[in-house]
């Protein structure tokens, strides 16, 4: 089995990387329906819906045109994006998403940037 390592991953916008991310988490939740039946013995599910939410976290980089400020205009203006999670430097999650964002700052730290997406649709693997 190979081992991808967390190194060669990266958040994109397009083709674009956005800059200066140090993590990314994504999350598949499925709905399930009981349809069990007088007499069965064991509950039967089956599945109805599924959500995907993501977060990513990094440090600030206001010079990143093509990422973080892309990010940064879409959660603002309330918009859509489709981030792709790449695992290597090929395979990817990806699907639209609503986007919005935590900044923060410490006196002894660096400007860091938490953002969250929420699935606004079906999420694929390439």
């Amino acid at each position: 089995m190979a081992v991808l390592k967390g190194n060669a991953a990266s958040l994109k916008l397009s083709t674009n990387t956005v800059a200066e991310m140090q993590n990314w988490e994504l999350s598949v939740e499925q709905e399930f329906q009981d349809t069990t039946s007088f007499l069965d013995t064991f509950r039967e599910q089956t599945p109805t819906f599924a959500t995907w939410t993501a977060t990513a976290a990094g440090k600030v980089d206001t010079t990143d045109t093509n990422g973080q400020v892309a990010l940064q205009t879409a959660w603002l203006a309330g918009s859509t994006v489709t981030p792709r999670f790449y695992i290597d430097s090929t395979h990817y999650y990806s699907g639209t998403a609503y986007v919005s964002a935590n900044v923060g700052a410490a006196v002894d730290g660096i400007v860091e940037i938490n953002y969250s997406f929420q699935g606004a649709g079906t999420l694929a693997y390439t």
